[in-house]
């Protein structure tokens, strides 16, 4: 399982609103009316299903960008829901019930796991996760490493779904994540507006995604692509990169208020992902907190 070491305390960064035009045409090729589903796109990663685990693989990037977000979900936990403290940080602490186990307590759903890269590092954190994906390929290939991890064997802490958010309607979560997803979907506002409905009043959702802007081509297209082969071919489509400002739109027009965000950079000497508060130009990820609901 990729290691998820410690991290700093996360910077606020507030983004300016801006929007901008998607379509829920934007793939011909869906056959799919659900706005997170496009059938090519589940098609491409399911293809490669067989590789999730495969550190060297093609989906070498996801296993680095472990050591950004993971310590970033846990940080931005622990100061929401207002359990655990700065020094118990590198213990994993935080989020739900601090210590060895920041998230003990709390519920989450992922939606568009892939492979379980991050799901079963959320999992050894404590909470109580779902993780969902839409090509049943994927969730094989989740179930048959999460019985090869000794540290959650014998537990429920991990279940895995093949299925959409869609189909989830009715649940509600303390925490909803979804990585590396939103540049995929059809409708990127109908999907975040389901993710909003997947999490609680007061609850929290976690987005992570790429900038559009031309580093992100160069980084995200060309070299981890075409040069180092971090991610398969074809993987990305950069128009369909989001940029912070519109991701901020779509999720308060879905009832979701920015809390915190971080970039999220190329360390080249260690070969992995590190936060970088400030740097939101290629990779970052982002959450969100939902509304309370009027006690009165």
């Amino acid at each position: 399982m990729s290691s998820c070491p410690p991290a700093g305390q996360l910077d606020k960064k507030e983004h300016a609103n801006d929007e901008r035009s998607f379509s829920s045409s934007s793939s011909s090729s869906s056959s799919s009316s659900s706005p997170s589903v496009d059938a090519a796109e589940v098609a491409k990663f399911a293809a490669l299903a067989e590789t999730w685990w495969d550190t060297n693989g093609p989906y070498g990037a996801l296993h680095r960008l472990n050591y950004a977000r993971c310590p970033f979900i846990r940080i931005a936990a622990r100061d929401h829901f207002g359990s655990g403290s700065d020094d118990n940080v590198g213990d994993g602490g935080g989020g739900g019930g601090g210590g060895l186990k920041p998230l003990d307590g709390l519920s989450l759903l992922e939606v568009g796991c892939g492979g379980g890269i991050l799901s079963e590092s959320l999992a050894t954190f404590g909470g109580k996760v779902l993780a969902v994906d839409a090509a049943s390929e994927n969730i094989e290939a989740a179930k048959a490493h999460l019985g090869k991890n000794p540290l959650l064997q014998d537990t429920e802490r991990l279940t895995y779904l093949a299925t959409t958010a869609e189909e989830l309607e009715g649940e509600a979560f303390d925490v909803v994540v979804s990585s590396e997803v939103v540049e995929h979907v059809v409708n990127p506002p109908e999907f975040i507006k389901t993710l909003s409905s997947l999490v609680k009043p007061g609850g929290l959702v976690v987005i992570s995604t790429l900038n559009r802007t031309i580093w992100s081509y160069g980084l995200a297209i060309v070299a981890a692509e075409q040069v180092l082969g971090l991610a398969p071919k074809g993987a990305h489509d950069w128009n369909q990169f989001v940029t912070p400002e519109e991701l901020s739109l779509m999720c308060k027009k879905a009832g979701l208020e920015l809390t915190v965000a971080s970039g999220m950079t190329w360390n080249v000497p260690k070969m992995q992902f590190e936060l970088a508060a400030e740097d939101l130009s290629v990779n970052y990820i982002a959450a969100f907190s939902k509304t309370k609901l009027d006690a009165s």
